[in-house]
Order: structure tokens, then sequence, then C-alpha cells
């Protein structure tokens, strides 16, 4: 199945399902929080919320009072955004069809938004080309994302994610952003990277028992937080751009 065939399924139970019901984004959530902190004020800003999906933070951008142009490959998730956005009154959000290689053409904006995004993307360093022509100077980015700095992490990716009762969450296209993507990024833009939290033992959990042990596998995770050089391993990441 190809990707967009994958992310169509998903989006396709619309306001039934709880992945793809569109709805505002919780207005403390410290990842979007983080992200408006390193904009400043994007009130009559024009922002491209990559990867929109069910479009919970272009909602959350549009309620800051940014112009949110939001963009996904998924026709059936930018189909859900538009009749949400038709029925509620909600003009400052433009939803658009689009491969995120694509984006040259909506641009110059102010700043530009993704979340679990960038590592979907391919040829990245085209990618890349793209994304400094699409951010007006001075502008700037924040990506969310996932982290393959973990050699032990993506062995167990290839080896074992998807066999037996292992489960694979994703499309079979994707693959965790990598160190060297990261360095492709600083060809462009001055890159400054935050892990929020480590995300690393309580995968055990989430891939193996089912959710079992969840909350002393979190204990472990924020125990080893302390220490900055294992930071770096966690799959949880924050990519800031300038």
């Amino acid at each position: 199945m190809r990707a967009t065939q994958f992310w169509d399924k998903r989006f396709s139970r619309g306001q039934q399902g709880s992945y793809s019901r569109v709805e505002m984004a919780d207005l403390a959530d410290p990842a979007l929080c983080r992200a408006l902190k390193h904009f400043g004020s994007v009130v009559n800003k024009t922002v491209i919320d990559l990867g929109c999906g069910r479009g919970a933070t272009s909602l959350f951008f549009a309620h800051h009072g940014a112009n949110v142009i939001s963009v996904d490959a998924s026709g059936v998730a930018i189909d859900n955004l538009s009749r949400y956005c038709a029925e509620n009154g909600i003009g400052k959000v433009t939803p658009v069809m689009m491969p995120a290689q694509d984006i040259g053409t909506l641009g110059p904006v102010d700043f530009i938004f993704g979340s679990m995004i960038l590592h979907h993307i391919e040829p990245f360093d085209e990618f890349v080309k793209t994304l400094r022509t699409v951010v007006r100077p001075g502008g700037k980015g924040f990506f969310w994302e996932n982290n393959a700095r973990s050699k032990t992490m993506i062995w167990f990716r290839r080896h074992v994610v998807g066999r037996l009762w292992v489960p694979k969450w994703g499309d079979a296209d994707e693959f965790p952003l990598e160190p060297r993507e990261i360095l492709e990024l600083e060809k462009s833009f001055h890159v400054d990277v935050e892990y929020p939290e480590l995300v690393f033992f309580r995968m055990i959990s989430s891939y193996l028992l089912k959710g079992r042990l969840k909350k002393q596998f979190k204990m472990l995770d924020n125990y080893c937080y302390r220490y900055p050089d294992f930071r770096k391993y966690s799959y949880s990441q924050h990519l800031f751009l300038s």
C-alpha cells in the first residue's frame, strides 16, 4: 500500500474516528506552546502546517491569529478539514492537498510547522532547498520529529517491528529522521535541537508488552533524562529552524 493510500485510509472515518476527527488541539500542548514561543507573535502572519493531518495544529495557530496554509498529501484529510472549516466559519485556515516537495509554490511564508513529517520526505536534500525558498528571510520553522540516532532502536525497527505480535503503526515508506538529515538542514538554516523528554525505555512497553509496565518504564526514562549524553537517543526531538 502506497503512503497516500495508507493515510487516506487512516483519515477515512472522519469525525467518527479518534485519529481522524477534526478538532482544536489542546491549547496547553507543550510542543505547540514551544513552537509558538519560538515563532513569537503569529497574528496576521502566514504559517504552513506541513503534514496537517486532521488539522488540530492548524486550528491552534489560527486561534492565535495566524493565516494557516494546511498542507497534506492525503486528499481525505484535506476534505475533512475543509468541510470542518466551512461548517464552522473558519476563514483563517486554507487546506491544500499537496506533497511536501511542492510547497515552494506557496511561499514565501513567515513560519512553517510540522509534526512527524520530515522523516517521510525524500529526496530530503532537495526538500531542504525548497524549504529554504518557501520560508522568507527572518522566518522560522519548528518540527517535532522522531529520531534515528539510537542504533538499538533502529535495529529493532528493521528486524522486529511488524513481525509476530509487534505492531507497526506507520506507512511502509517512512523511516525515522537521521542525524545526516539534520546536517542537511544545517546547510540552509541555523538549527537547534532539543529533547523535551526521554522516550526510550517506554518503547519496550508500547511495542513488546502491549502497554504493560508503561508507568515503570516512563519512570526509568525520567531518571535517565538527567544525563545529557543519554537524551540525544530519545525518540522524540524538537528542531528549531531560523
